[in-house]
């Protein structure tokens, strides 16, 4: 029986690993080829994948092809490194082109959900699946971070990981997970850290 999968944040081509916080790689290709080992360990040919954006590096489109050696049928939520690449050059490799900016709502054990890559696009009414951040943060309170830096550089079971990650949220979670919202990290917010979005930037730079 097919499966589903999400995961986010891959960088193909991407070798700016002290920033991105990946030891242990070689070179570029090195990390695509171990990405590419990780995910079919999980992952049939059969199953659906969510790529949560940013699948190849927007300075590397000669890596995209690779995408193909990931295994499933894959949905790409784009994101701001997705950017350079047309739909008709991305079509080849995902069944499904989400456009940049927008969430889509998927059913996970009868609730349901909002996948997007931005956090800054999540909704407030249901728990939300988001990338882009790498390994800044895994969990907030209303959300879960896909992206395979917070994740042991594998995607997670939609239908089994998900769920217990999110349970752990809304009932195991304590103050120390939560210290973002301590009067000691409150004083700072909006006086550390950049302003604005990459939604918002035509430029393509970032994480």
């Amino acid at each position: 029986m097919a499966k589903r999968y999400i995961t986010a944040d891959w960088h193909l081509g991407d070798d700016r690993f002290q920033i991105m916080c990946r030891p242990g790689f070689l070179n570029a290709q090195d990390m695509v080829d171990k990405f590419v080992d990780w995910h079919n360990e999980i992952v049939s040919p059969d199953d659906l994948v969510l790529m949560v954006g940013d699948a190849c590096n927007l300075n590397s489109p000669e890596f995209l092809p690779q995408v193909a050696r990931f295994n499933g049928t894959k949905i790409l939520f784009r994101g701001n490194h997705d950017r350079v690449f047309t739909d008709e050059q991305l079509e080849p490799y995902f069944a499904q082109i989400v456009p940049e900016g927008e969430g889509k709502l998927i059913d996970i054990g009868g609730e349901k959900f909002n996948v997007t890559h931005y956090p800054t696009q999540s909704r407030g009414d249901v728990f939300n699946l988001v990338g882009h951040i790498h390994g800044a943060w895994k969990v907030q309170l209303n959300a879960l971070n896909v992206g395979v830096d917070a994740n042991h550089f594998r995607p997670l079971d939609i239908d089994v990981d998900v769920p217990f990650l999110r349970k752990a949220v809304q009932n195991f979670f304590d103050d120390d997970v939560w210290a973002a919202y301590s009067d000691s990290q409150a004083i700072w917010h909006g006086r550390r850290g950049k302003p604005g979005r990459y939604l918002d930037q035509d430029g393509l730079v970032g994480g």
